[in-house]
């Protein structure tokens, strides 16, 4: 029974190892939006500062930084002012005030520089006189047809009728040789 043992021994071991990982795993993971579904925690609420320290905020470190970046003396200010006085409430105070705007006047709008003008493009040609060149050559194999039995008087009353409208059309169209 002793071989029978074994593998399962080997297969029950990962499982044993995962349940103490999770016995250590921290136990203050809790859900700040519950509902949504996320992938991990806000960054603003896993602040780590190295060495332990209190728990700051996204927002309170940005104006920490800013403060920092703004003074280029405040090392020099916090290594003067004792650790007591910086503990008391130092971080609460809301950042500096910066002034908006500049002092000097606004520049000279004809010395900006000015975005390019467009330059015109000549309307497409028409294509109209293609269009009525295209119906003269359409239509005129056939008044020429017409014409020729009128003239031989086998074009009825209806016929001469027709005749008359594409030669109408024809002049329309700009036919030199219509009548």
């Amino acid at each position: 029974m002793t071989p029978h043992l074994q593998p399962l021994a080997y297969h029950l071991a990962p499982l044993v190892l995962l349940l103490a990982a999770g016995a250590c795993a921290p136990s203050d993971l809790r859900d700040d939006m519950p509902g949504r579904a996320q992938a991990f925690p806000p960054i603003h609420e896993q602040t780590v500062i190295p060495g332990g320290g209190e728990r700051r905020t996204w927002s309170q470190i940005q104006a920490e930084q800013s403060r920092a970046g703004s003074k280029p003396t405040t090392q020099t200010r916090e290594a003067e002012v004792p650790q007591a006085s910086r503990d008391s409430g130092d971080t609460d105070r809301p950042p500096p005030k910066r002034r908006r705007g500049s002092s000097s006047p606004p520049p000279d709008p004809a010395a900006l520089p000015q975005p390019p003008r467009p330059i015109p493009v000549p309307p497409p040609p028409s294509s109209q006189s293609a269009t009525d060149a295209f119906k003269r050559d359409l239509i005129r194999p056939e008044v020429d047809r017409m014409r020729t039995d009128d003239a031989m008087g086998r074009l009825d009353p209806l016929g001469q009728r027709d005749l008359m409208k594409r030669e109408n059309d024809l002049r329309q169209w700009g036919d030199p040789l219509a009548r």
